[in-house]
């Protein structure tokens, strides 16, 4: 099982409370300027210094570096690469189990600062070319529930952590649209709204239980999809599917997002959808359906025309996939394995057609392009 994401066993106490794995993911970057892929492998969990690594693959060449911070550095990025974003030639790289986000140039990946005062962090996202906000789930009472999760506001010219905001709980992924900043609340069955000029939240919307990413559609629409809550049995080795709820997938207006909302709901409650992306044109949503045990799963593909959900159990590239991205120029669909060894991502053209593989680091669970 891959608990390494959620930092403790005893935190599948809360977990099953909560919801299946949201995965992890990235994302949060422009469109791509050098043919680099950076692939985040997380890492298996170390108390240590940690394993988690970042490879570099080259898209005209097809090779890959396997642990490209520390080549360049000389030393090892820490324990479970979460997520990283883009901003200005600058990539911030979430270490969860490292309690920071490592600040990097672009693209030679050569270390420029640490942000610290962080407590679990998960997913960073720049608001302006001076202010960032780190979603965490800070730390934990001793029931193993969270306390002090929400936003940490990050002073990008210092690198220094100046304000938080108080979100709902189990923050994750979060994004900008209509001029406003939506973040997924994991461990319940909301979204927050926050106003970025002003750092306040101006509205929760209820969506769907254990929501864990968004994609911006062509036509300014915002889907939110919701994984379902997941319940363990009390030995925490199955799932109960007798109180397990089935995924949704949301659409809103971001502009007026508590009016008008649309929600479906999956037909299974086997499978948990998880790991939101969209590809260029922004016509077509991928996704992955995961086993809410092993954390693992296949891509499905849903048009934002189509009328009816894809069926989970039928998937659009079948695998036991644990990352997955989209190239925004390309439409090329990356997919990462999640045996936590010798992991694979491999490449797919936009119609499903497998192009080809290669070895990165262990667990890969997104992609960034650039």
């Amino acid at each position: 099982m891959r608990f390494s994401k959620f930092l403790t066993v005893p935190v599948l106490a809360l977990l099953a409370l909560a919801a299946c794995s949201p995965d992890k993911e990235v994302i949060v970057a422009p469109a791509a300027v050098t043919n680099n892929v950076f692939v985040l492998n997380e890492g298996p969990f170390s108390n240590g210094s940690g394993s988690g690594t970042i490879s570099l693959y080259n898209k005209t060449t097809k090779t890959v570096t396997l642990d490209l911070f520390q080549g360049v550095n000389s030393r090892r990025l820490g324990n479970i690469v979460q997520s990283m974003a883009v901003r200005d030639q600058r990539g911030y790289v979430v270490v969860n189990g490292s309690n920071k986000v490592e600040v990097v140039s672009l693209p030679d990946f050569k270390s420029v600062g640490v942000i610290a005062g962080l407590t679990s962090p998960r997913y960073f996202l720049p608001i302006s070319a001076s202010r960032a906000y780190v979603t965490q789930w800070g730390t934990y009472n001793s029931a193993y529930f969270p306390i002090r999760a929400g936003i940490k506001i990050v002073d990008l010219n210092t690198n220094a952590v100046v304000d938080s905001i108080a979100t709902g709980s189990l923050p994750e992924r979060l994004t900008m649209a209509g001029g406003k900043v939506f973040v997924a609340n994991y461990g319940s069955n909301t979204v927050t709204v926050i106003d970025p000029a002003t750092g306040r939240v101006t509205s929760t919307v209820t969506v769907g239980d254990a929501p864990n990413s968004f994609a911006l559609d062509k036509n300014n629409r915002l889907w939110v999809l919701c994984g379902g809550l997941v319940v363990y049995n009390s030995a925490y080795t199955a799932v109960d599917y007798t109180l397990t709820t089935p995924g949704r997938l949301v659409s809103l207006d971001p502009a007026n997002p508590t009016v008008g909302a649309t929600a479906r709901t999956f037909a299974t409650n086997r499978y948990s959808p998880t790991d939101l992306h969209l590809n260029p044109t922004g016509e077509q949503l991928y996704f992955r359906a995961i086993d809410a045990y092993i954390f693992l799963g296949g891509v499905c593909r849903l048009g934002i025309t189509d009328t009816t959900l894809p069926v989970l159990t039928a998937p659009f590239i079948a695998g036991q996939f644990y990352g997955l991205g989209v190239d925004p120029n390309a439409g090329t669909i990356y997919t990462g394995t999640g045996t936590f060894s010798a992991d694979k991502m491999s490449r797919y053209q936009p119609d499903g057609t497998k192009i080809d593989e290669s070895i990165v680091g262990a667990g890969p669970n997104g992609f960034v392009f650039y």
